[in-house]
C-alpha cells in the first residue's frame, strides 16, 4: 500500500490558489517581485512547491529583468533549474519584448517616447558588447522597420552610413531613430557617438531622411540627443 502525503499536496493547491486570487484581485503591481516569479513557475512546474525556488532565482539575479535576461547556462547553475525550465523562461521572456515590440509597431504614429525606450531597454540593456539598431519611419513616423544593423565589442560598434542609408532606401524611410547601447552601463555619449551621428545626418540629409533621435542605452538608464540639443539642425 502506497501511503500519500495528502496534506502536503493540500496545502501547495491551496497556496497556489490564494496566490492567483490575490494576483487576480490586487494586481501585479501590489505583488512582491517573487512573488511574480512564484506565479510563473507555477506554469512550469504544476504540483511542486516553487516558492522558495523564485525566492533564490530573485535572490540570484535581483530582479525579473535579470532572471528573463540570464544565459542559459547562468540558469542552469541554479539548483532546481533543468533544462525546461530554461525553455519556459525564454519563450516568456520573447513573449514581453514581442508585447514591447508591438507597442511601437502598431501605433498610427511614434507619440510615447515611452514606449520606445522600454522596447529598447528589454532588447539592448543586457547586452555585453556594443549593437547598433535603427528603427525605419516612414513620413508619417509610423514605424515600418526595426534592424540591428551593426554588432561590435564591448567598447564599441564601428557604424557603417552607407549600410545605413542603404536600408533607409530598401526601406522608403523618411525618418529613423538610432539606438545603441553602451555595455559600461553609463549612456554618457562619446566624442566619437557625436561625431558619427554628426556625419549620419549629414549623410541622411541628401536623401530627405530625418534622424529623429539617437538613443544611447546603458543598464536602465539612457540619453537621447534630441533632448540634449546634439542633433543640431
Amino acid at each position: 500500500m502506497i501511503l500519500r502525503n495528502t496534506s502536503t499536496k493540500s496545502r501547495c493547491e491551496g497556496h497556489r490558489k490564494r496566490a492567483k486570487h490575490k494576483l487576480s484581485t490586487i494586481g501585479h503591481n501590489s505583488l512582491l517581485d517573487y512573488e511574480i516569479v512564484e506565479l510563473m513557475l507555477f506554469l512550469i512546474f504544476k504540483r511542486k512547491d516553487v516558492k522558495q525556488l523564485a525566492k533564490i532565482l530573485i535572490e540570484r539575479f535581483k530582479t525579473i529583468d535579470g532572471i528573463l535576461n540570464a544565459t542559459k547556462h547562468q540558469l542552469l547553475g541554479v539548483e532546481g533549474v533543468g533544462p525546461s525550465t530554461v525553455d519556459a523562461i525564454k519563450i516568456i521572456d520573447s513573449v514581453v519584448k514581442s508585447s514591447l515590440k508591438s507597442r511601437i509597431m502598431k501605433r498610427d504614429s511614434i507619440e510615447c517616447f515611452d514606449d520606445v525606450i522600454a522596447y529598447c531597454k528589454a532588447n539592448m540593456k543586457h547586452l555585453v558588447a556594443e549593437e547598433l539598431r535603427v528603427i525605419f519611419l516612414n513620413a508619417s513616423n509610423c514605424v515600418i522597420a526595426d534592424e540591428t544593423l551593426q554588432e561590435g565589442n564591448i567598447e564599441s560598434v564601428i557604424v557603417s552610413p552607407r549600410n545605413i542609408i542603404g536600408r533607409c532606401i530598401d526601406n522608403g524611410a523618411k525618418g529613423i531613430i538610432l539606438v545603441h547601447n553602451h555595455p559600461s552601463g553609463d549612456p554618457t555619449p562619446s566624442a566619437n557617438d557625436v561625431y558619427t551621428t554628426k556625419r549620419l545626418k549629414e549623410a541622411a540629409r541628401l536623401l530627405e531622411v530625418d534622424i529623429i533621435d539617437h538613443i544611447i542605452i546603458g543598464g536602465d538608464r539612457y540619453i537621447s540627443f534630441k533632448s540634449l540639443n546634439l542633433l543640431g539642425r
